[in-house]
This record gives structure tokens, C-alpha cells and sequence, in this order.
């Protein structure tokens, strides 16, 4: 669809819905004038007026102009709510009703948040919502696409795997064991596990003998920090290599004195012999120093 095009259907239908909050304002008015909105809801009788509740006297109004009992009660309640000097041209019957329950509703409605797509500050149902606290219909910010996860793991077997899949990311597997509480619970539960395995249990199976489909969050925590482990040792070695690539060429025509030689020549010891440790270590996964080259590393 053309810009040009777009731009006048959107100018419309601004127009449209000034109009419409105009009459759902005007519906709310009269519904107000005929059942005033009173700190407990009463409906109070004239005198020689047969007795009917605000309900009946509600439900007789909509049914009188097409439509419901519902749509009309909640139209007087926003407009008792809003005085006609506090409401604001341009914005929408919609987000009256949403603000209305605001301790400053007359303030807040007059500062409406800036709208990121098009750079202008405009209410829309989803702002109107984000200013009360209220969940969004799409959710933007962090904490509301957490409270939609949230939501729709309530379930703790879809917890369960939702964590599973989501561990699975190593970016997000680092950043949750930064939150103190999610690191905590991880070792109470790597805690747990193990004596689980100590005890003589074993996995629940699924009807059939088999395994539910659920790994286990803590099998998996432990095969993220190995696998970062493993990425860290590969850094180092080549962080090593690419330094030394890059500092070596530049020794060309230096001399150095007899206490640098040897200098040099000590650390070149302490890194042939933490070499050969790495390399033990991966062939035979025992990390213990030996006493020589534990002093070696020790020694400035």
C-alpha cells in the first residue's frame, strides 16, 4: 500500500475515533443523568416514583438504544469519572477508561509517552496500560515479556522444560548464574541431585519405561560450564600464540643484557612446564601439581 495512502486512511480514522469517543461520552452522560453514579451504587427514588433499582432503570436505557446493559454501564462509569473540562481531544474513549482508575488520572492523561515507531507522544490502549501497571496486549519492555513467560509457565512441567531449552543458550546459561538467587537454587539443587543418585534412585520413567524427554537443568548447567571451560583454556592458549606472533617479529636487532636472558629464559620454564601440565591434564583429566612445579609457578 502507498505511504500517501496509508497517511489518509490513518488521518480518517483519527477523525472516527474523535467522533466515536465523542458519542460514547455522550452515551455515558445521559446514562449519568439517569442514574447518577453514587459512592454506593444507590438508586434514589422521587417521590410518588415507582421503586426499580439502578440496575433495571440501566438495563430498560440500553435496551431502548441497541445495546448492552454492559457496554452501557461501563460508558456512565467512565464518564462520571472524567469532568468534561478534563477530557482530553485526540485521545480515545479507550484509554479514559483504562487511565481513569489513576490516583492522578487528570495529570497523567495531560502527558502522554512518547511513541517510538512514529516519534510522537500519542496514548494508545498498550501505553494507557503500561502507565497503570496493567499487562499489555504486546508486550515491549523486558519486565513485560517476562510476565507473559511467566504466565505461561505456571506449570511447573512446562517450567520445567522451558528452563531446559533456554539453558541450552550459553549466553543466557552465564547470565543467569550472575543472579545470586538463581545461582543459589542451582547448587541446592545440584545438592539435591546428588544425593537423589547417592540414595540408590533412579530417573522417573514415563509410563512406557521410558524417559520423560525432560533433561535434567543441572546436568545441563554442568555441560555449559564445561564447554566454558574448554572455550577459556582455547582462549588462553591462543591469546598466548597471537601475542607472541605479534611481539616476536619487532625483537629483530635488539639486544638484551644477561639479566634479561635469563629473565626471559625462567618464564619460558614456567611455560613449558604449565604446558606439559595442560596437556596432562586433558589426556588423563588429573589437574594436581606436583610439588617442583607448583614452586616453579610460584617462583617471580
Amino acid at each position: 500500500m502507498a505511504s500517501d495512502r496509508f497517511e489518509e486512511m490513518v488521518e480518517e480514522s483519527l477523525r472516527l475515533v474523535r467522533t466515536m469517543t465523542r458519542c460514547q461520552f455522550a452515551v455515558g452522560d445521559m446514562a449519568l443523568e439517569l442514574e447518577p453514579l453514587r459512592d454506593h451504587g444507590g438508586h434514589l427514588p422521587l417521590e410518588g416514583e415507582h421503586p426499580q433499582g439502578v440496575e433495571a432503570s440501566l438495563r430498560l436505557f440500553a435496551e431502548s438504544i441497541g445495546l448492552s446493559f454492559h457496554t452501557v454501564r461501563t460508558y456512565r462509569w467512565v464518564a462520571a469519572h472524567w469532568p468534561v473540562e478534563e477530557r482530553q481531544e485526540g485521545v480515545s474513549f479507550e484509554v479514559h477508561r483504562i487511565l481513569a482508575g489513576a490516583s492522578d488520572a487528570f495529570e497523567v492523561i495531560r502527558n502522554p509517552p512518547l511513541n517510538e515507531h512514529t516519534g510522537e507522544r500519542r496514548w494508545n490502549g498498550d501505553a494507557a496500560k503500561r502507565a497503570m501497571g496493567w499487562k499489555t496486549d504486546i508486550p515491549v519492555t523486558t519486565q513485560e515479556k517476562v510476565a507473559v513467560i511467566r504466565d505461561l509457565a505456571e506449570d511447573e512441567s512446562v517450567a520445567a522444560q522451558a528452563a531446559c531449552d533456554l539453558l541450552r543458550r550459553p549466553e543466557v546459561a552465564f547470565k543467569a548464574m550472575r543472579d545470586r538467587d538463581a545461582r543459589s537454587a542451582v547448587n541446592q539443587a545440584q545438592f539435591d541431585q546428588a544425593e537423589f543418585v547417592e540414595e540408590g534412585f533412579e530417573e522417573e520413567l514415563g509410563e512406557d519405561g521410558e524417559d520423560d524427554g525432560i533433561d535434567d537443568p543441572v546436568r545441563i548447567v554442568h555441560g555449559f560450564r564445561r564447554a566454558m571451560e574448554f572455550t577459556d583454556l582455547i582462549g588462553i592458549c591462543q591469546g598466548f600464540v597471537a601475542g607472541a606472533s605479534r611481539l616476536v617479529p619487532r625483537l629483530r636487532g635488539q639486544e638484551f643484557t644477561g639479566t634479561q636472558l635469563q629473565l626471559v629464559e625462567t618464564q619460558l620454564e614456567k611455560i613449558r612446564a604449565t604446558c606439559d601440565w595442560i596437556e596432562s591434564a586433558v589426556a588423563t583429566g588429573k589437574v594436581d601439581l606436583d610439588e617442583a612445579l607448583a614452586q616453579l609457578l610460584r617462583d617471580k
